[in-house]
Formats: structure tokens, sequence, C-alpha cells
């Protein structure tokens, strides 16, 4: 018997060396959580146990002691919920999901990790969160938002984050499971191997509950899973409703149209090198270090690419095409008809960017007015946008994605030439505008983009689009991205949404004033 406990402490003390030994760990010796990860359970559906109904397939508790310990009214809430789910739950709307729920969806995500932050990139909707690693509070607590405000830090090998600053507006799952805005939610993640994480979140919310409690469960490494996909919920529902119309001559697999003049490839001019800045900051391998909090000095680009003035309610433009010299971009004559034509009033419905889809494009989210946070590791360079979405650029030199796979935001590969970052992006979809004013590209479009750290808190930004769809020659605009000491808002645009339907409205008065005329 003496003999079966050694033995048994042995393979026990032997399986824990094991496991802490395939725990991968980062240069500063914290556990790397970075990758590709999924939970697999139906947490998404029903956090308690629940049986199998139309649209909702059955599944086990994963709330430590079985049920969750809700207040007699607000039990009550939770069935009125439940009942009327299909048109209740935020996420039926495609709404943000908030925190815990967005790290048990059905889709992956996938984790960047730096000493300070650590960013997490979502498959779904392209929403993210932004981990710091601090104990100072934000300096917006306090405000409240449908993803809340996280404050990470390490207890030994755990990453414990504190969520705050929650709304009431989501729902911790498919079944209606609530809370208010008083919720405070505390995760822990925990490596188990290189290929599992523990993860555990406790609900603490006074207001709705009798006691905190605690969900628990297992995320699982993505093998094989080259990059993280797409998934635009709501620009997938109004496609499929026909809410969000085909452009026959610029959505895949549009041709090139036979009108076209013959696209110039080798056209455009040797634009001189940009100097590097003598004090950059540079990682530890002499990389430039361009991470941060940036806000481009656009120049009015969402308002048009070209120089030109204010007109009515649209803001002027001070230009930023430096190639060709003259500063107009080279546009088929069907295109540049095509882009006027999109700036009376009843083509404004027709910008994705209206319809609060998640992504802007390449180049566009960069000059859409809001800031965004560069993150930076040995492996990738991640875009973080506040109008909530995000790029993600491996620096690894992978092949692109095959042709027939396209994405707003496209598939971005990136490389250092010297103390530049290029980034090539390709497998675009043909639904972005450039911006409100209309300028056009195809799923043709490839961009060259460049980074240039030219002071220590300033990138030139410069993008090539070559485009044989609508345009003649490729073309290249440059502006500067500013640092700044700050932290992103959540910019919630879909949830807040009020001016779509009256641009709907727009649209369609003058399509039947057109039939009429017809």
């Amino acid at each position: 018997m003496v003999l079966l406990r050694i033995v048994s402490l042995a393979l026990v003390v032997f399986a824990a060396s094991v496991s802490a030994q395939t725990v991968p760990v980062t240069a500063s010796g914290k556990p790397d959580l970075q990758g590709i990860w999924q939970v697999h359970n139906r947490a998404a559906y029903n956090l308690e146990d629940h049986t199998a109904l139309q649209d909702m397939p059955p599944g086990f508790s994963v709330v430590d002691g079985g049920e969750i310990p809700y207040q007699d009214w607000a039990l009550a809430q939770k069935r009125t919920n439940f009942a009327e789910r299909a048109t209740l739950d935020p996420l039926a709307s495609c709404y943000l999901p908030g925190v815990p729920r967005i790290m048990y969806l059905d889709h992956p995500f996938q984790i960047f990790q730096t000493d300070t932050q650590i960013a997490i990139a979502f498959e779904w909707s392209l929403a993210h969160r932004m981990i710091e690693i601090s104990d100072e509070p934000s300096i917006y607590a306090g405000i409240e938002a449908w993803m809340g405000r996280s404050r990470g830090r390490w207890e030994g090998d755990t990453l414990v984050v504190e969520v705050t600053d929650h709304n009431d507006k989501t729902w911790f799952d498919a079944a209606g499971n609530f809370h208010s805005n008083a919720l405070r939610v505390t995760e822990r993640y925990r490596m188990l191997d290189a290929d599992t994480i523990e993860y555990q979140a406790t609900i603490d919310d006074p207001q709705v509950y009798t006691r905190p409690w605690t969900i628990s469960m297992q995320m699982q490494r993505k093998h094989g899973v080259q990059r993280l996909l797409e998934h635009h919920c709501q620009a997938v529902k109004e496609v499929a409703n026909g809410d969000f119309e085909r452009d026959e001559n610029n959505w895949y697999p549009a041709p090139i149209p036979s009108a076209n003049e013959p696209f110039d490839f080798s056209a455009g001019a040797e634009l001189p090198a940009l100097e590097i800045g003598a004090d950059i900051r540079r990682l530890e391998d002499g990389v430039p270090d361009i991470s941060g909090h940036y806000m481009a000095d656009a120049g009015g680009a969402n308002y048009g690419l070209e120089e030109k003035p204010r007109v009515f309610l649209m803001p002027a433009s001070r230009g930023v095409v430096i190639d060709p010299q003259d500063g107009t971009l080279p546009y088929q004559a069907w295109a540049r008809a095509e882009r006027l034509n999109r700036e009376l009033p009843h083509r404004g419905y027709d910008d994705p960017t209206a319809h609060c889809f998640a992504a802007a494009g390449v180049p566009r989210s960069f000059y859409v007015p809001a800031p965004f946070v560069i993150v930076q590791t040995p492996e990738y360079v991640v875009f973080l946008y506040e109008r909530m979405s995000w790029r993600i650029v491996p620096l690894d030199d992978r092949d692109h994605l095959p042709d027939h796979m396209r994405f707003w935001q496209g598939d971005s590969v990136g490389r250092w030439a010297g103390d530049v970052l290029v980034v090539e992006t390709q497998n675009m979809n043909g639904k972005a505008w450039l911006n409100e004013l209309g300028d056009v590209v195809s799923h043709m479009q490839r961009v060259v983009e460049t980074f240039t750290p030219v002071a220590v808190d300033e990138i030139t930004y410069r993008a090539t689009v070559i485009d044989p769809i609508p345009y003649t020659r490729p073309w290249t605009i440059e502006m500067p991205f500013d640092r700044m000491e700050d932290e992103l808002l959540e910019v919630a645009c879909l949830e807040d949404d009020k001016d779509l339907q009256h641009l709907k409205d727009v649209r369609d008065a003058y399509r039947a004033q057109q039939n009429q005329e017809n």
C-alpha cells in the first residue's frame, strides 16, 4: 500500500513536471498565451444544463454548482428573456457580445502578448479586446461600454483580468442570462499545457444575483489554422436579405470592363526614400518599435483623397495623393463617373460605413477619423481600430490565401525592409469605399503599404493601390501617423446607429420617383 502511494505520488509529480515543461513562456518568463484558440462547448447557447431545442443544441452547465443564483425578480426577467430570445438577444442584432460571452462564442480568437499589453482579436465581427497589464485605472474609467474595460495582472502563472464599466445591454448567452451595469467580471487564464488554457470568469453583480458565481471551461489551441478569418455578422446578414446590394462592377469576381484603357502596371513616380528618425524607439533585436496609440493626420481623406473644398455638409480635403504628381486619381472614365454619382444624396446609403460594417477596408481604416493602436510582437503587427475592427499582419513571409478567399480587410503579409515595415494586401472583396465621397476600389485592388518611423512619435504612412478595374495605373497616398498617450474608447457604431434608416428613405424615395418618371 505504501509502495502504491509512493508510485502514485511520483506519477503526479512527473505529470506536473511534464505539464510545466510543455507550457511555452515569453522572454520575461510569463506563460505565453499567444495563438489561435477556441472554446468547444455549448455555453454560448446556455450557461446552465439544457436539453435540445430547435435553435439550441443540448449542453451541460459550466456554472460552478450548476445553477446561476438569481434574485427572484431577476429569475423572472431571465425567463421572459428566454421566451422572447429570438428578438431580444443582442447577438441576434449583431451587437457586441460583451465579456465573458465573446470568449465562448462558436468562433476562434487570437491572442497577442507583450509585457505590458494583451490584445485579443475575434473572428466574430472583427471585435477586439485590449488588456492593459497595469495597476493604474483607465483614464476613461466610469464610461460604460459593451465590452467593458479590462485591466490585467499576473498572479504567479495565472493572468487575472478585471473587467468593469459594462453597460446593461449584453447577455451571457442565447438563453437570456443577463446582468446590470453593476457587473464586475474577474477572469482567470491559466495554461494547463501548450494547447490548453483553463478559463474561469467570476460574475459579481449584487443588483441581479444573491452572490458571486463562477463559470469554468477550457480553451483549445487551433492547430493547422493559418490565420483568423472574418465573420462580419451585420454585413453577412444585409447581403443575404438584400439590404446591402451587390455592385456588379467591383465586387468579387467582377471582370475588367472590356472598354477599359489598358492598365499601365509600370507607371508611377520613383518616390524618394524617407529618412529614418535618429531617436526612434527600438526593440531588443534592433527592429523599430512602432507600437502605440496613433491618430492619422489625414487632412480629410475620409471625405476625398484628392484636394477639394468643403461642399455643404461634406468637409474639405487637403489632398493626400502624391503620385500622380498632379494629385488626381487616375480613374477609368466609367469609374470617375461612378465616383461623381456617389456624391448624390441617394447614394449615401451605399457607403458600407453608413451600415456600420465592422471594417472600412484598406487603406480607409487608417483615415476614418478615429484613433488606432499598433500592437507589435516579433511575429506580428496588429492594428486595433477604435471603430471596432482589426487587421493582423504576420511577418513570416507566408503565401497569401487562395484567390477565392475574399475579405473586407483582405489578406495582409508584412516584412521589415531595413527600418521600414512593408505590408502587401490582396484578396479584397471589392465591397469597400475609399471614403464618404465614394472613391472607388474593386476586388482586384492590391495595396502595398510602408510604415516609416521618421521621428520618435511619428510614422509616415504610404499606400500604393494597384487596381486595374477602376484605374488606369497605380497611385499612392501619404500621411503622417502621430503617436500619443491615450487609450482606445469603444465606438459601437451599429449599436448606436440612428442615421441608416434616413439614408435608406432618401434612396427609396429617389427610386420611387425614377420609377414614376419611367
